[in-house]
């Protein structure tokens, strides 16, 4: 009945035979299944409004880069441009780091050499993570001028580096 009154409401009172014809077959039913199943698919595929996408997550920042403070370090006693004295066959002496330790620690090179021909007398390598290390000479000949290079630099940064040198003799 209501089927009747629809038809007849789109196609007039003239389509009777129309609305007939479709409950004979039972094609009505089968449109409005089909008529409502496309109008879900177009209505789900179609853009959703309302809701924003979401940016994407941004990277993590970058480690930060440790930064080395440049090698100072001085020398106790300190002969300054005076020619030190040993009294005995070496001479001892104490290198302090006065800047920030390196993280990776420093190394301490000296080297002790003649100062009339440049003779190599000794030299020593000596790797520290502590400010203050006490450091000797080899042995020193009576009555001869020796040249002392003290190399302090970074274990990580080969370029962070400082040099201090000085006469030494043997009394």
């Amino acid at each position: 009945m209501y089927m009747a009154i629809f038809v007849q409401g789109i196609f007039g009172k003239k389509r009777q035979e129309l609305c007939i014809f479709i409950k004979m077959k039972g094609m009505f039913r089968k449109n409005v299944f089909i008529l409502v199943l496309l109008t879900t698919i177009l209505a789900s595929c179609g853009k959703k409004g309302g809701s924003t996408p979401t940016p994407p997550t941004p990277p993590p920042p970058p480690p930060p880069v440790e930064v080395e403070e440049n090698i100072a370090f001085s020398l106790d006693p300190d002969p300054g441009t005076t020619t030190a004295t040993s009294l005995s066959g070496t001479y001892s002496f104490k290198v302090s780091l006065t800047s920030k330790m390196p993280s990776s620690g420093i190394s301490i090179d000296i080297a002790t050499k003649q100062d009339n021909n440049g003779t190599l007398l000794d030299s020593k390598n000596v790797k520290s993570t502590v400010a203050a290390n006490d450091i000797s000479t080899g042995t020193l000949a009576s009555g001869v001028l020796y040249n002392v290079s003290v190399v302090v630099s970074s274990q990580k940064t080969a370029t962070n580096t400082a040099t201090k040198t000085f006469k030494v003799a043997r009394k």
